[in-house]
């Protein structure tokens, strides 16, 4: 062997010692300056709504809750679980008068200390881990690598130093439950959950299987479901007479199929029912749950440590069910990721799921920020404490879709209902080490997966960021979104006027609407100069569009003369059945200047067109 291939060799083996060394006090600094940093930079904004809402309750407005909040148009949409506890974390900032009433206009100091509680519940769900993985039989010392594996999974760790969610309140107490669960104190196992189910009813999903799979009495179940029921019913009593808790918490504004609460009803199949015009279909989500429940019921544990595997695979085909057969908003995944984790470190090859953990989150990220774009993705700089630098305008040159949305968004979403099997199916009792204590030889893998998972959402991030601060920028910009014009048959048009601020205009980005319905036709978009010769030409085929979605057309310099006026045309070139699309467009009677006004059907409108153009 020669001098250099043994050189070679031994610097190699020296990097991989160094990457499997055992979990280090760096390894938790390493942790704790990320997450920190992520707390300071990121924030999406369901937490200012929520954390917003509780303020009604600081201003004694307790039976009038969701009434009160109402009137400041801004609408809770949960049950009171959640407003009460951000309520009481949030008594320091009415105390000093930095948030006197309900809203979502927070300030930086008021966003950051209501993402502070749920982060401090995060980080004592790692506790509370290491205590279900020391029932689970791992030991100390594994037990301390799966809680630190849960808390760096770059899912989790996105959906709650970055995406800023309180879904980690729900999920804490569920995993307080099954700590009492595997400690076989059943009255604390449903007493958690009934508190769980207050914040969020999936709660129940895993709730049922793992009751029916220990208890067999009938009696006994009915009775632990009405306990479960208790807390919920009772917070449903409180404010079941008021129009604003009917409206939105079990419809989310009043449409429950489209709503949150109605996402298990949204895949399935048609079997022939149907009426007038509406036709039934059996719910994949509901059939599989079912099912589960049932296969539950009619196994029992052959020993304790098929037990505590099965309890994991069960939760596991449980979240397959709920993630994988229903549609999902990104951060509500942390709650299955300490599941996931656990049966992970169960297994008798931990160190392939730490890999397929990565790819699952490059996956995630390339799917979301084409799904939400401008809300989950470089738009998340908007509510941090760089704020004041972006001014809400992030995006405005580059957006992450632009950078890594290389995949098409129907084969993300594939690949990722895939892995949530694959974390499931295989996560069987027949998979798992016999010893559930062995060690496992996979801290490079763990090092990399959180590292290289962070990286994947947050150096993109970046780089939008940097965009942001060069030309060109926006000349003519409206985002106040009040309602929508219309596009509905061959010929109709709606344009915007605006005033050229730049020599040459580099994109044009406006939303679109489809009205519930998939629009088969085209919209093209001519862009024209004062004496309407035409300047840019692009169509769309509209079947694609989704609901709320940015439209990007790449005019690639157009040139134009600083002060003059030009007009974007907006018409239904081809429109084939049902077609209705719409331009979102601002409110009426706008101030500022007159030219800068929308013409639809014709006639000059008051208000303008939801647009940015790019000079």
């Amino acid at each position: 062997m020669s001098q250099k291939h043994q050189k070679s060799q031994a610097r190699s083996i020296s990097v991989n010692a160094i990457a499997e060394k055992p979990l280090l006090i760096w390894d938790y600094v390493a942790f704790a300056a990320i997450a920190v940093f992520c707390f300071l930079v990121f924030q999406q904004s369901d937490l200012l709504h929520t954390a917003g809402c509780s303020y009604g309750y600081l201003n004694g407005h307790f039976r009038d809750f969701y009434d009160y909040c109402g009137t400041f148009d801004i609408h809770p949409a949960y049950m009171p679980s959640f407003y009460l506890i951000f309520a009481i974390w949030n008594i320091p900032m009415r105390l000093f008068g930095i948030v006197t009433f309900p809203t979502e206009n927070l300030p930086v100091l008021a966003i950051l200390w209501a993402k502070l509680l749920p982060c401090l519940i995060y980080v004592a769900s790692g506790v509370l881990i290491y205590h279900i993985a020391i029932l689970a039989g791992m030991g100390s010392k594994k037990s301390k690598l799966c809680a630190y594996a849960c808390l760096t999974m770059p899912v989790a760790f996105y959906a709650q130093f970055i995406f800023g969610q309180y879904d980690i309140i729900m999920t804490f107490c569920v995993l307080l439950g099954v700590y009492y669960y595997l400690k076989k104190k059943d009255i604390w196992f449903i007493f958690w959950f009934a508190i769980a189910m207050t914040f969020k009813y999936s709660a129940l999903l895993i709730f049922a299987p793992l009751l029916l799979y220990r208890e067999k009495n009938v009696w006994k179940i009915l009775v632990s479901c009405v306990l479960l029921m208790v807390p919920f019913v009772l917070e449903f009593l409180v404010y079941r007479n008021s129009p604003v808790f009917q409206a939105y918490v079990f419809g989310f504004g009043g449409n429950a199929v489209s709503s949150p609460t109605g996402y298990i009803m949204n895949a399935g199949y048609y079997t022939g029912f149907e009426l007038s015009t509406f036709h039934y279909e059996v719910s994949f989500a509901v059939l599989a749950f079912g099912t589960l429940c049932a296969w539950c019921y009619f196994n029992k544990p052959t020993d304790d440590r098929n037990f505590v595997n099965t309890v994991f695979y069960i939760c596991c085909l449980a979240f397959f069910v709920l993630f994988g057969l229903s549609k999902w908003h990104p951060q509500w995944l942390l709650f299955a990721v300490p599941f996931w984790v656990i049966s992970s470190f169960l297994h008798k090859d931990t160190k392939i799921f730490m890999i397929l953990d990565l790819i699952f989150m490059l996956v995630y990220t390339i799917f979301n920020v084409q799904m939400i774009p401008n809300n989950v993705d470089q738009a998340m700089f908007n509510n941090g404490i760089l704020r004041s630098l972006v001014n809400g305008n992030i995006g405005t040159e580059l957006m992450m879709e632009d950078l890594i949305a290389k995949l098409d968004k129907s084969l993300c979403l594939s690949i990722l209902t895939m892995m949530m099997l694959v974390y499931a199916v295989f996560k069987h009792p027949k998979y798992c080490a016999q010893n559930p204590a062995q060690e496992v030889s996979c801290m490079g893998w763990m090092r990399t997966r959180f590292i290289g998972g962070v990286a994947i959402f947050v150096v993109p991030a970046f780089v939008c960021l940097m965009a942001y601060f060069k030309a060109p920028y926006a000349g003519y910009k409206v985002e106040n979104v009040h309602s929508q014009v219309q596009l509905c048959e061959l010929g109709d048009e709606v344009s915007q006027t605006f005033c050229a601020t730049g020599n040459s205009i580099d994109k044009i980005r406006f939303v679109a609407g489809v009205n519930d319905r998939v629009n088969k036709g085209y919209v093209k978009l001519t862009v024209k100069d004062s004496d309407d010769k035409i300047l840019y030409e692009q169509d769309w085929e509209t079947s694609g569009w989704l609901e709320d979605r940015i439209i990007t057309a790449n005019l690639n310099g157009v040139p134009t003369t600083p002060g003059e006026y030009y007009t974007a045309v907006f018409e239904v070139t081809q429109a084939n059945g049902d077609y209705a699309v719409s331009i979102y467009r601002s409110e009426d009677n706008v101030t500022g200047d007159k030219k800068e006004i929308a013409e639809a059907d014709g006639k000059k409108q008051s208000y303008q067109l939801e647009m940015i153009v790019y000079q």
